[in-house]
């Protein structure tokens, strides 16, 4: 369960929708005093990602090329202004 204040609550109400809809219940406080809980609506499954699944995950980076320092600085100096 996350924790929050009111001031959380008016001020990041955006950040603490997010972690509603992530399946985390809140409790928010005044004062140090818990004075209510947000919790998601039952049935809503959270949406939750299977990262052994993903290809980043799968990679076997153990055959990957180390990068020298030289490399690496000829690299951002090439994509440097592109993003």
């Amino acid at each position: 369960m996350k924790h929050a204040t009111v001031r959380d609550l008016r001020n990041h109400y955006t950040k603490l929708l997010a972690w509603i809809d992530a399946g985390e219940e809140i409790a928010v406080s005044r004062r140090g005093v818990v004075i209510a809980r947000l919790v998601p609506e039952k049935g809503k499954k959270p949406d939750r990602v299977d990262w052994e699944k993903s290809a980043a995950f799968q990679l076997d980076r153990s055959k990957l090329p180390k990068l020298s320092a030289t490399v690496v600085a000829d690299l951002l100096k090439d994509n440097q202004g592109r993003y």
